[in-house]
């Protein structure tokens, strides 16, 4: 594999020397160049100048050049790159490096910018270069948010049926709303936005800004929903659980197993959905309609669920949060163990990307590499924190809550 690597990079640098024809020219460097690390990313910019092609070099090492790169495992280059410019798909806590070379009409790559270098690191999470990774936003009005969801833009949604969309989770811009009562929390599936609220709102959307009702079948206040690869599922008062394949027509459970209130659901893969609510009640489903009581081992309220990844063992972990900073774990959804409370406040969402991210009470952020020890992070809020999910195209954490607070970790 190191043989045909080294092949393929000889080969490029053998075409990066000769340039594709001898009509263009070398050109300087940038006067510049910046690495800002982030989530798995490093964003590189530099000055750029008209009519100029730049080459990107990179990899995994403490130093490069456009000479040394092809020695180095696991480096590219971007040909053409523009500024800025995203590196993705990196390993957090890995020295990265980086170098430019331009050109001139397609000319051969001249003389190279210095090498400089970036450490990608997990966000939302303290460290000693960025102490206050949580930068709060403008206030969206002073109506509580409750729910996130991200499709082709992110939407917020809360209490009054307010509803905003944004493309960048800094500038938000409001939609105009169907309804006027509280709307609890929101998925995107297969291009369709469905928010749901009290006294069994559904609202539907497929542009993030034009929003229809839709009718549910249920008078219950619906308090969550979550998708697989095919359909969704909500839940909420008295044990409500509804499912739909296209956010318009919606079907009851054909037995929800509870009559507690649920306050969250998740999914994994497309056979597995499990939820939680008042009393310590989990309920899982193969299908979204049929439910079956697990034991929880706890009489504490849940309102959360998340499944994500030991960053150690390399194990799948169930994780649920609620009262009190109530956490049960499980290896496989079925066997759950009582754990310490993390934390002294409620706790009402919790996610997983690159780590686990919990919410809750009084601006509570926590962090957790292995769903088991969790760290408070340092919060720029002290009102209740109400959603969280992973910004994949931003490379960043958001979090709403009570008086409009928006919060972005990148």
């Amino acid at each position: 594999m190191r043989r045909l690597f080294l092949l393929a990079a000889g080969t490029l640098a053998i075409f990066l020397t000769a340039g594709c024809g001898s009509r263009g020219t070398s050109a300087d460097p940038p006067a510049s160049v910046t690495a800002t690390p982030g989530d798995g990313v490093v964003t590189v910019t530099w000055p750029t100048a008209s009519g100029v092609e730049y080459w990107l070099f990179y990899g995994p090492s403490a130093s490069i050049s456009t000479s040394n790169w092809t020695t180095i495992p696991g480096s590219q280059v971007a040909i053409g790159a523009g500024s800025p410019h995203i590196v993705a798909g990196l390993t957090n806590g890995t020295v990265y490096s980086f170098v430019i070379n331009a050109r001139n009409n397609g000319g051969p790559g001249g003389p190279e910018s210095p090498s400089v270098s970036a450490v990608p690191r997990i966000a939302g999470t303290a460290t000693t270069s960025l102490p206050a990774p949580w930068a709060a936003g403008t206030a969206l009005g002073t109506n509580d948010l409750r729910g996130l969801a991200l499709g082709a833009a992110l939407i917020a949604v809360g209490a009054n049926g307010i509803i905003y969309s944004s493309t960048d989770a800094v500038s938000w811009t409001a939609a105009t709303s169907p309804v006027i009562g509280n709307l609890n929390a929101a998925a995107y599936f297969n291009g369709i936005y469905a928010v749901v609220g009290d006294g069994g709102t559904v609202l539907r959307s497929t542009d993030a800004t034009n929003w229809a009702t839709q009718s549910s079948g249920s008078a219950n206040n619906l308090y969550a929903i979550a998708n697989n690869p095919s359909m969704f599922v909500a839940v909420g008062a008295r044990g409500t659980i509804l499912s739909s394949s296209d956010g318009i027509t919606w079907s009851a459970a054909a037995n929800s197993a509870t009559t507690n209130d649920l306050y969250a659901v998740v999914s994994h893969g497309s056979a597995l959905w499990l939820a939680v609510g008042a009393n310590g009640t989990l309920i899982s489903s193969s299908d979204g309609s049929n439910w079956n009581v697990v034991a929880s081992n706890t009489a504490l309220d849940l309102r959360a669920i998340t499944v994500g990844v030991n960053a150690v063992s390399k194990a799948l972990v169930f994780v649920a949060l609620g009262a009190s900073g109530a956490l049960i774990t499980s290896p496989d959804a079925t066997t759950w163990t009582v754990q310490p409370a993390i934390s002294a406040n409620n706790l009402f969402a919790v996610t997983y990307a690159t780590q686990f991210i919990a919410v809750g009470s009084g601006g509570t952020i926590l962090t957790s590499t292995d769903g088991t020890t969790w760290a408070p992070q340092p919060s720029s809020v002290s009102t209740n924190l109400n959603a969280i999910l992973r910004d994949s195209a931003m490379y960043a954490y958001v979090a709403v809550g009570a008086a409009g607070v928006n919060l972005l970790a990148k």
